[in-house]
């Protein structure tokens, strides 16, 4: 599955009314063949999943729409929304490049990476190879990478390069489970892959054989926090107990708080 920002409400690439008038401006829809030819990949597993949660986040969110006259404002109310798409409350508009470039820039400013906060927010697909591997992206071009999403990882970017650009969102049939999991040590939480490879800042997980995920932080360390926490200087409730000790709380437009669930 892949998260697809593709035309207006007309079928057209611009002109429509912001937001996602149909559904399908941005949405969530099967690998298709553009053709590509480029597969971006981040090798921090930490970063592609990131960049994944936030495509989910973006496609679910019918306030974003698309529409290269206005493609610069997604990104303005992203970054009003600390960063996370499905906290965008005004309509705003994408095009496929802006909206990549604006979960990657996302995805820097929630993990701390200086390299992703840099790239441009008005990358387009005929720069965006250039601009992702000075970002730190692995550049893929075996034809296995191309022609169907069997080895493609969660968080990858398809590149049709010069036309499109999207955000794949599944493992592939051959992808190698990196085994992430939970480890308690003295009284503190880690989520850490097969390798013992800590997760750090803000990471979305699921319910262990559950349907949700929910946000939580890891700090420097790798340790999750919980209570009260200032990070980036903003304010952030975390459950301090319970069997979702960590999970990120939400406040509705009456100020009721509860544990995000996504």
């Amino acid at each position: 599955m892949i998260s697809n920002c593709g035309h207006d409400e007309n079928g057209r690439y611009s002109g429509g009314r912001a937001g996602d008038q149909t559904g399908t401006e941005w949405q969530i829809r099967a690998w298709y063949d553009r053709p590509w030819t480029h597969v971006l990949r981040h090798p921090d597993p930490d970063v592609r999943a990131t960049i994944a949660a936030l495509a989910e986040e973006a496609a679910g969110n019918n306030l974003i729409g698309y529409d290269q006259g206005q493609r610069g404002t997604f990104w303005e109310k992203l970054k009003a929304a600390d960063y996370h798409p499905a906290k965008i409350t005004a309509a705003c508009e994408a095009d496929c490049s802006s909206g990549v470039a604006a979960l990657v820039k996302a995805a820097g400013y929630l993990l701390d990476k200086k390299r992703l906060r840099d790239v441009p927010a008005d990358m387009y697909t005929g720069n965006e190879r250039q601009i992702l591997t000075d970002a730190g992206f692995d550049c893929l071009t075996a034809e296995k990478y191309l022609s169907s999403d069997d080895y493609l990882n969660r968080g990858d970017i398809l590149l049709a390069e010069g036309h499109h650009t999207c955000v794949n969102l599944t493992n592939g049939l051959y992808v190698r489970d990196e085994g992430w999991h939970w480890l308690r040590v003295d009284g503190v939480w880690y989520y850490q892959d097969a390798f013992g490879r800590n997760k750090h800042g803000w990471c979305l997980i699921k319910e262990s054989g559950g349907t949700y995920s929910h946000w939580y932080y890891f700090n420097a360390l790798g340790q999750m926090q919980t209570g009260w926490q200032t990070i980036d200087g903003k304010r952030y409730f975390l459950e301090d107990q319970g069997d979702l000790e960590g999970a990120l709380y939400r406040s509705d437009a009456d100020g009721a708080q509860a544990i995000w669930s996504i």
